[in-house]
């Protein structure tokens, strides 16, 4: 099964995630493609998985808008959406806020990935940001932060993205 995977990185994590779920997938059959390099070509692959990272509740515009662009393209093949970030807590928040109910019903799988946080990759106000973020988790157990990936989301999404549809 030829796999497209498209995704959106600020500081690596989805990027390194994308790289993760070609190995799970089998890497001879995947193509990754970073959305920030053009729009990418759907024919000729069997499914599609597509990626972004999440930043104050919101995925990559780019993303966002290539999802809607293409639609209906993606919803006549299977395609699964993975989001990575450091607020695992706030993903269900961010599912509804940026996928319409027909892109869920639709995707063979919805998963989190996890985040990491790499306040040497950010610059000025967001750099203050996150290393305040970062204290604050540290003094507050209510405040939680993901600051790892979970290889096991990727696998399981790579096993259900995979997996025949009962119409295949």
């Amino acid at each position: 099964m030829r796999t497209l995977i498209i995704y959106s990185s600020k500081t690596g994590t989805a990027k390194k995630c994308a790289a993760l779920l070609a190995a799970n997938l089998g890497a001879e059959n995947c193509e990754l493609f970073d959305i920030n390099s053009g729009e990418p070509e759907l024919s000729g692959f069997d499914c599609c998985a597509v990626g972004s990272y999440i930043r104050m509740g919101v995925i990559d515009k780019k993303i966002s808008a290539f999802l809607e662009k293409r639609r209906e393209e993606l919803f006549n093949m299977r395609f699964g959406l993975f989001l990575c970030g450091c607020l695992e807590d706030k993903v269900s928040d961010a599912i509804v806020k940026n996928l319409k109910d027909d892109f869920l019903e639709h995707a063979a799988c919805v998963e989190f990935f996890g985040g990491e946080l790499h306040p040497e990759k950010y610059k000025g106000v967001e750099k203050l940001f996150v290393k305040s973020v970062l204290k604050i988790s540290g003094k507050d157990p209510a405040f939680k932060i993901t600051d790892r990936i979970f290889p096991e989301n990727i696998t399981n999404f790579a096993a259900e993205l995979s997996a025949e549809s009962p119409a295949d």
